[in-house]
């Protein structure tokens, strides 16, 4: 029974510092833990606890000699374990354990004209499948993504619903496997149209993300953006040396 009050005591106490620092920027450096003791009434244990409840949400950063920074609700998006986890939103947030899901804004047949059909290394007006997206994450919007795929590769991607189908799981379903993505990321701001989708401020900072995706035989398969609240990610990218 004590574990449990105790186990509940740190739990609210965790619920009441964010509380107290929702209102911080982000990385900003939050009380340490004897301040945090004396703020809040509770032992030095219990606030311990809570901070370590709040760092396994990703919502604080602790730095050995530096103390502890608060970074809200930032989302990590980890593109170091694709091989593992594989290509895509829904692919590399499930593996985070976060439950994701899209509303299908348009899904039309066009033709492919200048930089996108360059990017395609498609002849100008050959036709591609376009499919424009929300995309949430826990129940929260997350980004707008526009997919880009010759319609030869894929006919039949003319007649799926991808509120309930993924857009690679599809692909590989009918023999269309993604193998390498190149990946370029920059800031930018929020047209209206953005700004509306994504719930922030015309001119916010968003990050765009571009992709380019091919096969193994390095045919090109997919070219697509990405555009999130600059504010709502934290990425991981791991470099290694042969």
């Amino acid at each position: 029974m004590t574990g449990k009050k105790r186990e509940r005591l740190h739990e609210k106490i965790r619920d009441a510092m964010e509380r107290q620092f929702a209102d911080l920027a982000y990385f900003s450096p939050i009380p340490g833990e004897r301040e945090l003791c004396q703020m809040l009434g509770v032992s030095r244990p219990t606030v311990r606890k809570a901070l370590e409840l709040l760092e396994a949400e990703n919502k604080i950063v602790r730095m050995q000699g530096r103390g502890s920074f608060y970074t809200g609700e930032k989302i990590p998006v980890d593109y170091s374990e694709a091989a593992e986890r594989g290509f895509g939103l829904a692919q590399m947030f499930s593996a985070e354990g976060r439950v994701t899901r899209s509303t299908v804004l348009q899904q039309v047949v066009e033709p492919a004209r200048g930089n996108l059909a360059a990017m395609l290394s498609l002849t100008e007006g050959t036709l591609v499948f376009h499919l424009k997206r929300l995309r949430y994450v826990d129940e929260k919007i997350y980004a707008v993504t526009d997919d880009y795929i010759p319609l030869a590769l894929c006919p039949e991607l003319v007649h799926t619903d991808f509120t309930a189908h993924g857009l690679l799981r599809t692909l590989a379903a009918h023999d269309v496997h993604p193998f390498a993505e190149d990946k370029t990321i920059e800031v930018i701001r929020a047209t209206p149209e953005i700004a509306l989708y994504l719930e922030v401020e015309e001119q916010a900072p968003i990050f765009v993300t571009r992709i380019l995706t091919t096969d193994r035989e390095g045919q090109i398969i997919q070219y697509a953006t990405s555009k999130a609240d600059a504010f709502r990610s934290r990425f991981r990218v791991r470099s290694t040396k042969n």
